[in-house]
């Protein structure tokens, strides 16, 4: 009987062992960022060289067509250098519009969509289109989300960040571009930072909960009730009721609150956008300072000095 590990270990196509391939990758969360147009338009330059010097180096080592005369060979590397290169730009509006580009001059068009909801630029798409659909080894994406919550979403798990899912994917073979280009989203997008990123983060509302919403809303029932319905009264028999149910109205006004505060205080800021939050912020201002002086209030009328 033939075994068929006879047939394996006598064959002469079997292939040598695999030598360990490695690679650097990173997922960049790009979080609580203002931006404008210019910031983004000098992000896609610095990533542009970065990626135009790694076709540089790829063109460099290509075998040459032994048909092609100098000149072609020269206009063929230059075409590829531009073609397959490049860094594919994709920017959609609030409604839906979209434009597509692969140059910088896309952030000058005049079709640029306004407001701008999403932007998008990677390394992959004009690579591809020369490499049979296949990836290159050095791999950029950055999606850029400017849009914002809803006021009021009750399918949302409270304590999880704000949905966005702005991020940077890099994954290269090469560590000079991956550090390069590490560097350069650290100095021209991390570093354009909102002061107000902390209450899009995990367990933000939470604290807020037990920090604010709990200790307002415990300092506001029990002042009411006494001035309300004080001991000795007719309605001394609603007391625990008012106040349980006075805690409940103040822990959904700040669950309403909250939302109110993410919509106009968004993850990411496009300047160019100009959504007029700023009126919306004076609001909140307004709003805030208004409890805490009814808090304020409530806490010196309760002082036993206070007569």
């Amino acid at each position: 009987m033939d075994h068929p590990t006879d047939d394996i270990q006598n064959s002469p196509a079997i292939p040598p062992r695999r030598a360990p391939i490695g690679w650097l990758e990173e997922t960049i969360p790009a979080r609580g960022c203002s931006l404008s147009i210019a910031d983004i338009k000098k992000l896609y330059d610095e990533l542009s060289a970065i990626n135009r010097k790694f076709g540089e180096d790829v063109i460099a080592t290509m075998p040459r067509n032994p048909e092609a005369t100098d000149d072609e060979w020269e206009r063929y590397k230059t075409h590829l250098l531009q073609d397959a290169f490049c860094l594919t730009v994709s920017i959609r509006g609030e409604r839906d519009q979209q434009l597509y580009g692969e140059s910088a001059e896309i952030f000058d068009s005049e079709e640029l969509p306004h407001p701008i909801q999403t932007i998008y630029m990677n390394n992959i798409t004009a690579w591809r289109r020369n490499a049979s659909n296949t990836d290159p080894r050095n791999r950029l994406e950055v999606f850029l989300d400017f849009s914002k919550p809803p006021l009021l979403d009750p399918s949302s798990v409270l304590s999880e960040p704000t949905p966005n899912g702005s991020e940077v994917t890099l994954r290269a073979d090469d560590m000079t571009y991956f550090h390069a280009v590490r560097q350069v989203i650290d100095t021209k997008l991390l570093k354009h930072r909102t002061w107000y990123a902390p209450i899009h983060k995990s367990f933000a509302y939470d604290a807020g909960v037990w920090l604010v919403a709990l200790p307002a809303g415990l300092i506001i029932a029990t002042h009411y009730r006494e001035q309300w319905l004080p001991v000795g009264g007719d309605f001394e028999a609603y007391r625990w009721a008012f106040f349980l149910y006075a805690l409940g109205i103040v822990v959904l006004g700040y669950r309403f609150l909250t939302g109110y505060v993410k919509w106009a205080f968004p993850v990411n800021v496009l300047s160019d956008n100009q959504d007029r939050s700023l009126r919306h912020r004076i609001a909140l201002g307004g709003i805030f300072a208004w409890l805490g002086y009814k808090a304020a209030d409530a806490i010196y009328a309760s002082l036993p000095f206070v007569s």
